[in-house]
């Protein structure tokens, strides 16, 4: 399956996307609680979360219960990083991003954080113009080292199994591998979020 990945130490500032694929993946709890720090959400990005309660969608009030018991931080944006949060939302669509995705990085920029996010288009805007802004995806937690080492490889398949049914998370392509590794090919041909390439049973 893999040697795990090495996990950084720093301050986390995760969009909503996280926070919908961790939920799904059922131990969101048990992840967060294996980090060295706090992660912390942008208030906008909660906000766009608590907007899909009226939806039937479960991940806001999953996550008002670890903002409640102090796992998660909810985190206003500085007035320092208004400039950079509005050169994200303002402008031609092929150059702006949504709220949450914007204030993340914004975020992150100011307080020197590592931004998780799982877009393909906002990832590929921020290290265009913010290249010295580390990004990560939530794939790259679930087979880190950190995480390996609270779940099981049968209960991190599980994990993964659930993000990618419920949440569709997208799969960076470096990771296509190790993520079908872990969940073996009969699971991995069931994600309709991955690639077809990836799903064929051998």
């Amino acid at each position: 399956m893999g040697s795990a990945r090495s996990w950084p130490s720093g301050l986390l500032v995760a969009d909503a996307s996280f926070w919908i694929n961790l939920v799904a993946g059922g131990r969101a709890v048990d992840i967060i609680r294996a980090l060295a720090k706090r992660p912390q959400i942008p208030r906008v990005a909660l906000d766009e979360l608590e907007r899909g309660r009226d939806k039937g969608r479960q991940t806001a009030a999953a996550l008002s219960e670890m903002i409640k018991s102090g796992l998660v931080v909810v985190a206003e944006l500085p007035e320092a990083a208004e400039e950079t949060y509005l050169s994200l939302v303002a402008g031609p669509v092929s150059q702006t991003l949504d709220d949450g995705e914007a204030a993340t990085l914004a975020l992150a920029l100011e307080v020197g954080a590592i931004a998780i996010i799982d877009e393909r288009k906002a990832i590929k805007l921020a290290q265009s113009r913010f290249p010295d802004l580390r990004i990560v995806s939530t794939t790259d937690l679930l087979l880190s080292d950190v995480v390996r080492a609270v779940l099981s490889t049968e209960e991190l398949g599980c994990v993964l199994y659930a993000a990618l049914r419920e949440a569709r998370m997208r799969v960076p392509d470096n990771l296509l591998e190790a993520v079908c590794a872990c969940l073996g090919s009969e699971r991995a041909s069931n994600c309709a979020s991955l690639p077809a390439r990836v799903r064929q049973p051998t």
